[in-house]
C-alpha cells in the first residue's frame, strides 16, 4: 500500500496510534523495546516480518536498522526476517537504511550475518553511497573493509530499477 493510500484508509488515527495498533513490531523496533518485540515474535506469522508499514514502506528490520536498535535487529533475523529484504517502493535494504542512518554497529552486524552490501536501490545507490551521503565515516570504513564496491556508478535506472514512477 502506498503512503497516500494508507493515509486515506487510516484517517482518524494519529500516526502514533496507527503504529501501535497496526504495526506493533515496527513500533517496538523504533523504540528499541526488546521486551515488547520478544513477546510479539512468538505469535507473529513469519510473513508479517516482511510487512511494510503505511508510512515509509519499511519492514520491522528497516525500522531497527534506521534507529540503530541492534538487539531488535538480531531478534528479528533470528525469528526469520530477511537481511536483504528490499522495500517495494525504493528497493532499499536494511544495509542501505543503517548506512544512511549512520549506525555502524548495525551495519557491521548485517555484514557479518551475510547482508548484500553491493545491492543497488532504485536510484542505483548502494549502502556505501548512503553512508557517504550521510557523512558516516565509520559506516564507509566498515563497508570498504568488507569489500563494498566503490566504483559502482550512481545511475538512475541501474539494473532495470526505476524510481521515476514514485
Amino acid at each position: 500500500m502506498s503512503a497516500g493510500a494508507g493515509a486515506a484508509v487510516e484517517a482518524g488515527f494519529s500516526s502514533e496510534e496507527l503504529l501501535s495498533l497496526r504495526f506493533p513490531l515496527h513500533r517496538a523496533c523504533r523504540d528499541g523495546d526488546l521486551v515488547a518485540l520478544c513477546s510479539l515474535l512468538p505469535h507473529t506469522p513469519r510473513a508479517h516480518l516482511a510487512a511494510e508499514d503505511s508510512f515509509y514502506g519499511w519492514t520491522p528490520v528497516h525500522w531497527a536498522a534506521h534507529f540503530g536498535k541492534l538487539e531488535c535487529l538480531m531478534q528479528l533475523v533470528r525469528a526469520g526476517a530477511s537481511l536483504n529484504v528490499s522495500t517495494t517502493r525504493y528497493a532499499q535494504t536494511p544495509a542501505h537504511i543503517a548506512a544512511f542512518g549512520g549506525h555502524p554497529q548495525c551495519l557491521v552486524w548485517l555484514i557479518q550475518a551475510g547482508a548484500n552490501i553491493n545491492k543497488p536501490d532504485c536510484e542505483g545507490e548502494t549502502p556505501i553511497h548512503k553512508a557517504a551521503r550521510s557523512g558516516s565515516l565509520e559506516c564507509i570504513t566498515a563497508l570498504v573493509g568488507s569489500g563494498a564496491h566503490t566504483d559502482n556508478p550512481n545511475k538512475r535506472k541501474h539494473q532495470g530499477l526505476d524510481c521515476s514512477s514514485l
